[in-house]
Parts: structure tokens; C-alpha cells; sequence
């Protein structure tokens, strides 16, 4: 008679994602494929609240965090066990908001994601885990963007089975990224939107440095004139 060999699963699981993204669904379906409790919350957008009641077990042995806009504080991650993970949109230079747009204004050669233990500091815990792919000249934060989801989802995949697994991989992972660091410099939401601005004798050079690092879909440069803002057209 044929031995069945069941697949292993986490005891308890408590993932975030972020809302209408097809990489956290997948793998909100993984988790929960392999999880014998369960939870799952999304955020929309970066005003989404994240109140501790939403939250149904005392403790997790794990907390997942892909592209989900909560920051969260110690009362949450007080409650998991082994490790709260957070995978970063940005490599270890790059902290908080404005990752991708600091990246293509400074010309870096490379960008990715950082898989870490979260604490109570943004972006700041013991580093699991660094991705990272090369920086075409015509790249541009919507490029780029793409890239580090697609790169992020596999990063979060691989670590997430790592830990399947066996639970000590966890440690093997901060081994083999003790050499990557945090930068000390980390970016808030108020020099970002500072950083959108456009200066009137800005030169030509920086000028279209700041295009490739600031113009989206969404989103654009503008100029301050008279207390009046002008965002810059197509």
C-alpha cells in the first residue's frame, strides 16, 4: 500500500495584502492552502485603518505583509510568535515611501525588494532576504515598478516555503544576509511631496532627471507660483 505523505502547513497564519494586486491574491491562496488557521486583510490605499479588533487570534505563529499600506505597531506585532515578515519595494538603500523615485533621480545602477523581521521602526528589522535587477537607462518608476512586484512576489514565494519547510530556515536566512544594511537616511511623506516640486531655474539636465523620477499615470511634477500649484501636462 502506497504511504501518503501529507504537505506541511503553518499553524496560524495572519497575511496582509493590498487590494486588486493579483500577486498578493496568489499568494493569500498559497497561505491559505497551507494554514490551518488563517486570516487575511487588505488595504485599499494608504488611508485604510487598521483597527487591533479586526484581528481574531490572540497569537500567530507568522505575520506576511505584501504591498499592504498599514504600518503597524507593537499591540500587532506582539501577537506573532515566530516572525513578522514585511517584503519592502525597495533594496535596503531606499527606506519608507518615495523608493522608486529616489532610485531613478540618483541614477542608481540597480533596484529590487528586501524581505525583513519587522519591529516597531519603518523599515528597519533584521534583513532575510535582498533582490535585485539592473536599471535600464529608459526606465521609469511605472517600468520599474512592475519589476519589483513581479521580483518581490517571487522573493515572497520562496521565503514563505523556505519557512514551510522547516521553521529554522528563518535563521539561515538572517546568516546570509548579514551583509546588507539599512541606510541610515529614511524618506517621509512630506519630503516626498517637497520632492515633486520643480524648482523655476531648475537646469535642463535636472529637470529631466526629475521627470523620470516623478511623472506616473497617477501622479505628477509641479511648479509653485504665487501660492498657486501647476502640475505639468502631457
Amino acid at each position: 500500500m502506497q504511504k501518503i505523505i501529507s504537505s506541511p502547513v503553518f499553524n496560524s497564519v495572519l497575511y496582509f495584502g493590498r487590494k486588486n494586486c493579483i500577486y498578493s491574491n496568489k499568494i493569500k491562496t498559497f497561505l491559505k492552502r497551507h494554514s490551518r488557521k488563517f486570516q487575511y486583510i487588505e488595504s485599499k490605499n494608504i488611508s485604510t485603518k487598521l483597527f487591533s479588533t479586526e484581528i481574531k487570534l490572540d497569537q500567530y505563529d507568522y505575520i506576511f505583509c505584501f504591498r499592504s499600506f498599514f504600518v503597524f505597531k507593537k499591540n500587532i506585532l506582539n501577537r506573532c510568535k515566530k516572525a513578522a515578515i514585511n517584503f519592502h519595494p525597495g533594496t535596503p538603500e531606499y527606506r519608507e515611501i518615495g523608493c522608486i523615485n529616489y532610485a531613478l533621480y540618483n541614477e542608481a545602477k540597480y533596484y529590487g525588494s528586501t524581505a525583513y523581521i519587522m519591529d516597531e521602526k519603518i523599515d528597519n528589522g533584521k534583513i532575510l532576504n535582498v533582490k535585485r535587477f539592473k536599471i535600464g537607462k529608459k526606465e521609469n518608476i511605472e517600468s520599474c515598478s512592475i519589476k519589483t512586484n513581479r521580483l518581490m512576489f517571487k522573493q515572497a514565494t520562496h521565503i514563505i516555503k523556505l519557512l514551510l519547510k522547516n521553521e529554522k530556515n528563518l535563521q539561515k536566512l538572517i546568516n546570509s544576509a548579514n551583509k546588507e544594511k539599512w541606510s541610515k537616511k529614511i524618506k517621509v511623506r512630506t519630503k516626498l511631496d517637497e520632492f515633486y516640486r520643480v524648482s523655476t531655474n531648475i537646469s535642463k539636465r535636472n529637470f529631466l532627471k526629475k521627470l523620470r523620477a516623478t511623472k506616473t499615470q497617477n501622479f505628477k511634477p509641479y511648479i509653485l507660483l504665487h501660492s498657486k500649484k501647476f502640475e505639468l501636462k502631457d
